[in-house]
């Protein structure tokens, strides 16, 4: 779902509706378009979530302008309604979405997010991760000073011989686990650490951020739970 247009939409119809005699006053052709085509692709985005919406949207957006680009102020209030009621689902589901975001990525990246920066959240979010790794190897080998950085340092902390245990290994499911967890803490730090030192053209969605953010705060409690099992003190 593209919460951002439906933010933006719902600001727009606002503004115009605060405007005297609004209902009276000709919308010129392209923004006619514009917020139609938007209503439209609004539609599509929450088809499964919100189908009944989604439906009514659809419907309701070639009654909205009557004649000379007025708009049908019956239509707009049905309309204004329903995008409030879906700006007020997305603004919960933030709140409980960093509920369940780790602290450290909370910290690392939120306030970044919340002010647009999203590619920047996101790899902040895996350079904590690779700072934490690499402080947690400090603790357990304090006279090594070649400390080992993104991929290799998750390759040498919980490698097969693994300096940290991040589960019971004797069994077959424990082991999968741990290979499981070491193979995508390396993997994040070659594909999403620093993404821009593989390409310039990497665009980071708003969306996209967030499903970046969720993954790096799954790893980093994985790294909770080798913490406590292995019985070390950060």
């Amino acid at each position: 779902m593209d919460t951002q247009r439906i933010t933006n939409l719902l600001s727009l119809l606002k503004r115009i509706g605060s405007q005297n005699n609004w209902n009276l006053i000709p919308i010129p052709v392209g923004q006619i378009t514009s917020i139609k085509n938007d209503l439209s692709k609004i539609s599509y985005d929450i088809a499964i979530e919100y189908p009944h919406f989604s439906s009514e949207l659809f419907r309701l957006k070639d009654m909205l302008f009557i004649y000379n680009g007025c708009l049908n102020s019956s239509v707009f209030g049905q309309i204004i309604a329903i995008l409030k009621s879906l700006n007020y689902d997305i603004d919960n589901q933030k709140k409980d979405i960093w509920s369940m975001i780790h602290s450290r990525i909370i910290k690392s990246s939120k306030q970044l997010y919340l002010d647009g920066h999203y590619a920047n959240a996101a790899e902040d979010a895996f350079i904590e991760i690779n700072d934490r790794v690499k402080n947690l190897y400090t603790i357990v080998k304090p006279g090594d000073s070649n400390v080992p950085d993104g991929y290799d340092a998750m390759n040498k902390v919980f490698s097969d011989n693994p300096l940290i245990e991040i589960c019971d290994r004797s069994t077959e499911t424990g082991k999968n686990i741990h290979n499981g967890t070491r193979f995508m803490l390396a993997g994040a730090m070659s594909a999403l650490r620093n993404p821009k030192a593989h390409t310039n053209t990497i665009v980071v969605t708003k969306e996209e951020c967030m499903r970046r953010l969720m993954f790096a705060s799954m790893l980093m409690y994985k790294i909770d739970e080798a913490v406590n099992y292995s019985g070390i003190i950060e």
